[in-house]
């Protein structure tokens, strides 16, 4: 919010011209995200992730869902699930907070995980809604999540039961999108993805008050950076 009493106004023109190159760079392509991670009904978004973000692997970026969207954005192809507007996600993540799931969130799971989709999470326990059927719940829980911990294969997809999204990514050999080395050991680097038609936008910010001479790594290959 820049006013008349800005001492500094003379000299903005080098931070505002950043700011609007990297808010014209965020807009292009579409967002690349590994994850989609389904918070469930229980509770607010803001709420839940207010203090820390969601517990995933460093180098790897996702997207919230909630209920809405997996029940009517969601789409399978080649084993990834794809939304109309373009998006692709090698995985759907389970919050612990979706262990009370609705029935109908339950089936859709069921649908995704038989025509590819890749699963992480807790087993579901039980519907908070008394008009679903606890039943036809357990019985879909169990089909998809069996009675242990571990991968399992169902349809064509595969459910990594109790799992993390660290192991499964491991066990899917999905390299981290962005990785850095660290001179020193608070040394934090965060990023953004972008894929545009002819090559990929990386946008990265570093979280330090200091210059850092870092190596970079980024999941893409045969293109050279600038």
């Amino acid at each position: 919010w820049f006013t008349r009493h800005e001492t500094w106004a003379e000299v903005a023109r080098p931070w505002t011209t950043y700011l609007s190159r990297s808010s014209f760079m965020l807009q292009q392509g579409t967002f690349a995200a590994d994850i989609l991670y389904y918070y469930g009904e229980d509770n607010n978004i803001s709420a839940m992730f207010r203090q820390a973000p969601a517990d995933l692997p460093e180098g790897y970026l996702y997207d919230f869902a909630s209920s809405d969207v997996v029940l009517n954005r969601l789409a399978v192809a080649n084993r990834r699930l794809t939304t109309a507007t373009g998006m692709s996600y090698r995985m759907l993540v389970l919050d612990q907070n979706a262990q009370r799931m609705p029935l109908a969130v339950l089936r859709k799971i069921r649908d995704h995980v038989n025509a590819g989709a890749t699963i992480v999470g807790p087993k579901p326990t039980e519907s908070p809604s008394l008009m679903d059927d606890q039943a036809e719940h357990k019985r879909i829980a169990d089909e998809l999540w069996g009675s242990g911990s571990g991968q399992r294969t169902v349809g064509k997809g595969q459910v990594f039961a109790g799992g993390t999204a660290s192991a499964a990514l491991g066990a899917m050999q999905v390299v981290p999108d962005f990785e850095y080395s660290r001179p020193q050991p608070d040394t934090l680097l965060m990023f953004v993805h972008r894929r545009v038609s002819d090559g990929d936008i990386y946008w990265v910010n570093n979280r330090r008050k200091r210059d850092e001479n870092v190596e970079v790594t980024f999941r893409v290959t045969g293109k050279a950076p600038e």
